[in-house]
Protein backbone atom coordinates (compact mmCIF):
# COMPACT_ATOMS: atom_id res chain seq x y z
CA UNK A 1 0.00 0.00 0.00
CA UNK A 2 3.24 2.63 -0.17
CA UNK A 3 3.76 4.96 2.58
CA UNK A 4 1.44 6.72 4.21
CA UNK A 5 0.39 9.98 2.63
CA UNK A 6 2.14 13.59 4.07
CA UNK A 7 0.48 14.38 7.27
CA UNK A 8 -0.92 10.82 8.40
CA UNK A 9 1.18 10.19 11.64
CA UNK A 10 1.48 6.98 13.12
CA UNK A 11 0.02 6.64 16.75
CA UNK A 12 3.18 5.38 19.01
CA UNK A 13 2.54 2.42 21.15
CA UNK A 14 4.25 2.94 24.66
CA UNK A 15 7.24 1.22 25.42
CA UNK A 16 6.48 -2.68 26.66
CA UNK A 17 2.65 -1.71 26.11
CA UNK A 18 0.51 -5.27 24.79
CA UNK A 19 -2.74 -3.52 24.71
CA UNK A 20 -4.86 -0.46 25.08
CA UNK A 21 -6.76 0.02 27.64
CA UNK A 22 -9.26 2.72 28.98
CA UNK A 23 -9.06 6.26 27.62
CA UNK A 24 -5.65 5.27 26.17
CA UNK A 25 -7.90 2.39 24.05
CA UNK A 26 -9.99 5.30 22.84
CA UNK A 27 -7.72 7.26 22.25
CA UNK A 28 -5.28 5.15 20.42
CA UNK A 29 -8.89 4.28 18.39
CA UNK A 30 -9.29 7.20 17.30
CA UNK A 31 -5.69 8.16 16.11
CA UNK A 32 -5.84 4.76 13.97
CA UNK A 33 -9.12 6.07 12.76
CA UNK A 34 -8.03 9.38 11.80
CA UNK A 35 -4.61 7.97 9.72
CA UNK A 36 -6.53 5.19 7.64
CA UNK A 37 -9.42 7.95 7.11
CA UNK A 38 -6.56 10.05 5.38
CA UNK A 39 -5.41 7.16 3.92
CA UNK A 40 -8.41 6.35 2.17
CA UNK A 41 -9.36 10.18 1.02
CA UNK A 42 -5.62 10.37 -0.01
CA UNK A 43 -6.24 7.22 -2.39
CA UNK A 44 -2.82 6.00 -0.39
CA UNK A 45 -5.10 2.78 -0.73
CA UNK A 46 -6.96 2.63 -4.17
CA UNK A 47 -10.67 1.71 -4.39
CA UNK A 48 -11.22 -1.76 -4.33
CA UNK A 49 -7.95 -2.39 -2.12
CA UNK A 50 -7.58 -4.98 0.45
CA UNK A 51 -7.46 -3.83 4.04
CA UNK A 52 -5.80 -6.16 6.03
CA UNK A 53 -5.75 -6.00 9.66
CA UNK A 54 -1.97 -7.00 10.59
CA UNK A 55 -0.46 -5.45 7.99
CA UNK A 56 -2.15 -2.29 8.83
CA UNK A 57 -1.44 -2.88 12.76
CA UNK A 58 2.39 -3.33 11.98
CA UNK A 59 2.38 -0.36 9.84
CA UNK A 60 0.62 2.03 12.47
CA UNK A 61 2.79 0.82 15.35
CA UNK A 62 -0.41 -0.65 17.02
CA UNK A 63 -2.07 -3.72 18.08
CA UNK A 64 -4.43 -5.71 15.59
CA UNK A 65 -7.71 -4.63 18.25
CA UNK A 66 -7.94 -0.61 17.49
CA UNK A 67 -7.15 -1.29 13.62
CA UNK A 68 -10.44 -4.11 13.69
CA UNK A 69 -12.29 -1.28 15.70
CA UNK A 70 -11.20 1.69 13.47
CA UNK A 71 -11.98 -0.43 10.34
CA UNK A 72 -15.54 -0.94 11.87
CA UNK A 73 -16.12 3.03 11.97
CA UNK A 74 -14.95 3.49 8.76
CA UNK A 75 -17.38 0.96 7.14
CA UNK A 76 -20.33 3.24 8.46
CA UNK A 77 -18.78 6.10 6.45
CA UNK A 78 -18.91 3.96 3.37
CA UNK A 79 -15.01 4.33 2.81
CA UNK A 80 -14.74 0.26 3.59
CA UNK A 81 -16.95 -2.33 2.86
CA UNK A 82 -16.70 -6.01 4.45
CA UNK A 83 -17.30 -9.25 3.13
CA UNK A 84 -17.07 -12.13 5.05
CA UNK A 85 -15.22 -14.12 3.03
CA UNK A 86 -12.83 -10.99 1.73
CA UNK A 87 -12.00 -8.57 4.91
CA UNK A 88 -11.75 -5.02 4.29
CA UNK A 89 -11.20 -3.68 1.44
CA UNK A 90 -11.77 -0.20 0.45
CA UNK A 91 -14.98 0.91 -0.85
CA UNK A 92 -15.31 1.76 -4.92
CA UNK A 93 -15.63 5.34 -5.71
CA UNK A 94 -19.29 6.40 -5.87
CA UNK A 95 -21.31 6.74 -9.41
CA UNK A 96 -22.90 9.34 -10.37
CA UNK A 97 -26.12 7.77 -9.13
CA UNK A 98 -24.74 7.08 -6.50
CA UNK A 99 -23.69 10.65 -5.55
CA UNK A 100 -28.07 11.47 -6.98
CA UNK A 101 -28.93 9.00 -4.42
CA UNK A 102 -27.01 10.56 -1.97
CA UNK A 103 -28.03 14.01 -2.42
CA UNK A 104 -31.57 13.51 -2.67
CA UNK A 105 -31.65 11.81 0.72
CA UNK A 106 -30.77 15.26 1.83
CA UNK A 107 -32.95 17.07 -0.13
CA UNK A 108 -35.36 14.92 2.16
CA UNK A 109 -34.14 16.02 4.95
CA UNK A 110 -32.37 19.16 5.00
CA UNK A 111 -34.36 21.75 3.70
CA UNK A 112 -37.03 20.59 6.60
CA UNK A 113 -34.52 21.09 8.80
CA UNK A 114 -33.55 24.57 7.35
CA UNK A 115 -36.90 25.41 7.63
CA UNK A 116 -38.30 24.65 11.33
CA UNK A 117 -34.46 25.58 12.75
CA UNK A 118 -35.38 29.16 11.02
CA UNK A 119 -38.96 29.15 12.64
CA UNK A 120 -37.12 28.81 16.07
CA UNK A 121 -34.32 30.73 15.44
CA UNK A 122 -33.06 33.74 17.68
CA UNK A 123 -30.48 36.59 17.16
CA UNK A 124 -27.73 34.15 19.12
CA UNK A 125 -28.23 31.50 16.35
CA UNK A 126 -28.35 33.49 13.66
CA UNK A 127 -25.06 35.08 15.27
CA UNK A 128 -23.70 31.50 15.53
CA UNK A 129 -24.64 30.58 11.65
CA UNK A 130 -22.49 33.31 10.57
CA UNK A 131 -19.25 32.71 12.50
CA UNK A 132 -19.84 28.71 11.11
CA UNK A 133 -19.57 30.38 7.64
CA UNK A 134 -17.28 32.72 8.28
CA UNK A 135 -15.30 29.30 9.53
CA UNK A 136 -15.57 27.86 6.59
CA UNK A 137 -14.86 31.01 4.87
CA UNK A 138 -11.08 31.05 5.92
CA UNK A 139 -10.39 27.30 5.75
CA UNK A 140 -8.00 25.59 3.54
CA UNK A 141 -8.81 23.92 0.71
CA UNK A 142 -5.90 22.06 -0.42
CA UNK A 143 -3.97 20.76 -1.19
CA UNK A 144 -4.73 17.19 -0.47
CA UNK A 145 -6.96 15.78 2.06
CA UNK A 146 -4.58 17.06 4.87
CA UNK A 147 -4.89 20.53 3.08
CA UNK A 148 -8.92 20.36 2.88
CA UNK A 149 -10.08 18.37 5.90
CA UNK A 150 -10.41 21.62 8.29
CA UNK A 151 -12.81 23.45 5.46
CA UNK A 152 -14.88 19.90 5.31
CA UNK A 153 -15.30 19.97 8.61
CA UNK A 154 -16.61 23.72 8.99
CA UNK A 155 -18.77 22.86 5.43
CA UNK A 156 -20.61 20.34 7.78
CA UNK A 157 -20.56 22.00 11.03
CA UNK A 158 -22.52 24.40 9.17
CA UNK A 159 -25.21 21.81 8.63
CA UNK A 160 -24.97 20.36 11.85
CA UNK A 161 -25.77 23.51 13.40
CA UNK A 162 -28.95 23.94 11.43
CA UNK A 163 -30.23 20.74 12.44
CA UNK A 164 -29.28 21.38 15.78
CA UNK A 165 -31.30 24.53 15.29
CA UNK A 166 -34.37 22.34 14.51
CA UNK A 167 -34.39 21.28 18.91
CA UNK A 168 -34.28 17.37 17.75
CA UNK A 169 -31.79 15.25 18.77
CA UNK A 170 -33.12 12.66 16.91
CA UNK A 171 -32.89 14.82 13.36
CA UNK A 172 -28.78 15.28 14.21
CA UNK A 173 -28.63 11.61 14.28
CA UNK A 174 -30.18 11.33 10.98
CA UNK A 175 -28.02 14.31 9.46
CA UNK A 176 -24.94 12.58 11.22
CA UNK A 177 -25.14 9.31 9.64
CA UNK A 178 -24.85 11.28 6.31
CA UNK A 179 -21.35 12.61 7.14
CA UNK A 180 -19.06 9.92 5.59
CA UNK A 181 -20.77 9.56 2.80
CA UNK A 182 -20.68 13.32 2.43
CA UNK A 183 -16.95 13.44 2.71
CA UNK A 184 -16.37 10.60 -0.55
CA UNK A 185 -17.52 13.64 -2.69
CA UNK A 186 -14.50 14.76 -2.29
CA UNK A 187 -12.42 11.61 -2.38
CA UNK A 188 -10.67 11.84 -6.15
CA UNK A 189 -9.55 15.67 -5.62
CA UNK A 190 -6.93 17.46 -4.42
CA UNK A 191 -8.18 20.59 -3.61
CA UNK A 192 -11.82 21.60 -2.96
CA UNK A 193 -12.88 23.55 -6.04
CA UNK A 194 -16.46 25.07 -5.09
CA UNK A 195 -15.47 26.54 -1.84
CA UNK A 196 -16.86 30.23 -3.52
CA UNK A 197 -19.79 28.78 -4.22
CA UNK A 198 -20.55 26.84 -1.09
CA UNK A 199 -19.81 29.74 0.95
CA UNK A 200 -22.17 31.79 -1.06
CA UNK A 201 -25.06 29.27 -1.33
CA UNK A 202 -24.43 29.14 3.02
CA UNK A 203 -24.67 32.97 3.06
CA UNK A 204 -28.10 32.63 1.28
CA UNK A 205 -29.36 30.46 3.52
CA UNK A 206 -28.41 33.11 7.08
CA UNK A 207 -30.23 36.04 4.92
CA UNK A 208 -33.07 33.56 5.09
CA UNK A 209 -32.60 33.19 8.63
CA UNK A 210 -31.63 36.93 9.62
CA UNK A 211 -34.78 37.91 8.37
CA UNK A 212 -37.22 34.65 9.80
CA UNK A 213 -38.15 33.36 6.46
CA UNK A 214 -38.71 29.74 7.17
CA UNK A 215 -40.10 28.64 3.67
CA UNK A 216 -36.85 30.92 2.14
CA UNK A 217 -34.75 29.34 4.14
CA UNK A 218 -36.14 25.92 2.74
CA UNK A 219 -35.66 26.96 -0.76
CA UNK A 220 -32.03 28.41 -0.30
CA UNK A 221 -30.87 25.17 1.41
CA UNK A 222 -32.70 23.16 -1.72
CA UNK A 223 -30.63 25.33 -4.23
CA UNK A 224 -27.73 24.66 -1.83
CA UNK A 225 -28.05 21.17 -2.53
CA UNK A 226 -28.32 20.78 -6.14
CA UNK A 227 -25.72 22.97 -6.62
CA UNK A 228 -23.66 20.79 -4.68
CA UNK A 229 -24.98 17.22 -7.13
CA UNK A 230 -24.40 19.87 -10.45
CA UNK A 231 -21.16 19.96 -9.37
CA UNK A 232 -19.90 17.07 -8.26
CA UNK A 233 -20.97 15.61 -11.26
CA UNK A 234 -19.76 17.90 -13.92
CA UNK A 235 -16.67 16.18 -15.43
Amino acid sequence: MGTPPPGVAAPARPAGAHEWTGEEHRGVTDAVHDALLELLMSRGVEPGAALRTQTLADRLGVSATPVREALARLEGTGLVVRSARRGYRAAPLLSAHELAQLVDVRLLVEPGNAERACDRADDAFVARLHAAVEKQRHAPTGPGYSGFKDYLAADWAFHELVAEGTGNPFIVRTLDSFRGFVQRLHQVEQHVPDSAESVAEHEAIVRAFEVRDPAAAAAAMRVHLEGVLARATTD
